[in-house]
């Protein structure tokens, strides 16, 4: 039962040690690029050129988005999008698009890009969205 509760402990602190999070650079500026042209395309209407949505669109970014996405995966915030928007024709751009989109609102964000792209493959989207940068 001891090597049982040990077995436990290790994998649970590894597994908190590996969680990614947006500060750990999961988009590239280039992916934030290809987002913001399909965000101009697909969401500006409702969403605004600033992110900060209208009175029938929420805002994208500051407060508002982490009070609705902190503390969740960018899996869920990928599956919303894509199961609601946009709201003419759900789910009617590529996946890889959704995902790129994704990354613009990232970056409008303020959380750092990094060296590889955030892909579109759900078991790769386990990652946290935290309002405060860890550590501080």
């Amino acid at each position: 039962m001891l090597y049982f509760a040990a077995s436990v402990v290790g994998w649970l602190t590894l597994a908190a040690a590996q969680t990614r999070t947006v500060w750990d650079g999961v988009y590239t500026d280039a992916q934030a690029e290809r987002g913001r042209a399909s965000y101009r395309q697909s969401c500006v209407g409702c969403h605004r050129d600033d992110l900060r949505g209208d009175n029938t669109a929420p805002s994208l970014v500051g407060e508002s988005f982490t009070f609705l996405w902190g503390d969740m995966e960018i899996g869920e915030l990928s599956a919303r999008i894509q199961k609601l928007m946009p709201p003419e024709r759900p789910g009617s751009l590529p996946a890889q698009t959704y995902i790129d989109i994704v990354a613009f609102m990232l970056q409008k964000n303020a959380f750092p890009a990094g060296n590889m792209e955030l892909s579109a493959d759900p078991a790769a989207l386990h990652i946290l969205i935290a309002a405060s940068r860890p550590g501080g």
